[in-house]
């Protein structure tokens, strides 16, 4: 049976990385690129040199003119800023299509769940956060606390290892929008069973982790695993969770003084770092504590130069095209919004992340 996906978002730097994976994975697959720039979306439709891939403009803040444009499509990969997640999620529902996206950081993804009802009456499943962090991680959480009576603290780490970067270099690797509100609005965090606030570029924790990514330096950002695993993990008694990124402390500085000298989105957006000849590295880490052990789940994504896209990229933009397919074929079914957590098969996840090259691992410490 032939399915058919749209990607919305789908010549951005993550939306490409999930058409490529959607191409190469699901064979007979129809796919449809909607983007607003629609010149940029034809190009990417035409590079592959196949009528089952095709583009058209569409406006994600649009929800009426979308669902038209949504029908007769079995997912919707929403690709695009998590400030259109709403309007797309309402299109796909007007549409008759499933939906996942990359995330809504904290505040968005909050919104979406409650939109649980009207989906599972309509029998469709929407799974927001479905990217690398959040996504991967959540199902991290997930495997790691596998056998785990009771889940104390479930904490949520991420970093990049790039051989080749130098210092004061000041690039964004992954969208601009999505750094500058990490950098300037509050994370949030459950402490002691309660939702805390915490300021914009005052936490800082020193992890380490495996070579070769050493030492670094992480900060609390806000982020949507956070938004979810509380929830997810009431009834076990988590009482803590949080999320911190490994940031160059030097870059944060950098970013601090152009935001006081006036700095705004507009001015960093050019910022974007490049593909080419790309060879870096991200591990996403999950360590959850309970019954006594601590319990260490790593993803460990790598850049794929052919594609022209870094670790991140890679492990942002292939889940969404995994949980789509497993939404096509009917692996996932239960109607509703669920959190990733909630709803994707692990065993089968984590084989499709190791098909895809990535490296999964975990174990088991006393403590």
């Amino acid at each position: 049976m032939t399915r058919a996906y749209v990607v919305l978002g789908g010549c951005g730097a993550m939306g490409r990385i999930a058409v490529r994976d959607l191409f190469a994975t699901d064979r007979a697959a129809r796919i449809t690129i909607g983007d607003y720039n629609e010149a940029g979306a034809r190009r990417l439709a035409a590079s592959f040199k196949r009528a089952r891939v095709r583009a058209v403009w569409a406006d994600a803040s649009d929800a009426e003119d979308l669902a038209n444009r949504l029908r007769g499509h079995d997912v919707v990969l929403n690709c695009t800023q998590h400030d259109f997640n709403l309007s797309v999620m309402r299109a796909s529902l007007q549409a008759g299509c499933h939906y996942v996206d990359l995330g809504g950081l904290f505040t968005w993804t909050r919104k979406q769940l409650k939109l649980h009802g009207v989906f599972k009456r309509a029998g469709l499943v929407a799974i927001p956060g479905m990217g690398g962090s959040p996504g991967i991680t959540n199902v991290l959480a997930r495997w790691a606390a596998e056998g785990l009576g009771s889940v104390r603290s479930i904490r949520v780490r991420s970093c990049w290892y790039d051989p080749e970067a130098s210092p004061g270099d000041f690039s964004f690797g992954f969208s601009p929008q999505t750094v500058v509100e990490e950098l300037t609005l509050p994370a949030f965090a459950l402490r002691a069973g309660r939702f805390v606030r915490i300021p914009p570029r005052s936490r800082w924790e020193q992890r380490v982790f495996p070579k070769p990514f050493g030492s670094v330096w992480c900060l609390a950002t806000r982020h949507s695993e956070v938004a979810t695993l509380p929830d997810s993990f009431r009834d076990r008694g988590v009482r803590s969770v949080d999320f911190l990124l490994g940031y160059d402390r030097a870059f944060v500085r950098e970013f601090e003084r152009r935001w006081k000298a006036g700095w705004r989105l507009a001015d960093f957006k050019p910022l974007v770092a490049s593909r080419e000849h790309t060879r870096d590295l991200e591990i996403l880490r999950v360590e959850v504590e309970g019954d006594g052990k601590r319990v260490t789940a790593d993803c460990v994504a790598r850049a794929k130069p052919a594609w022209r896209a870094s670790s991140g990229d890679i492990d942002t933009g292939c889940p969404p095209s995994i949980v789509a397919q497993m939404l096509a074929r009917g692996e996932i079914a239960e109607a509703g919004v669920h959190a990733p957590e909630n709803i994707v098969p692990v065993t089968l996840f984590l084989r499709a992340l190791r098909a895809r090259g990535m490296t999964v691992r975990r174990r088991v410490q006393s403590v």
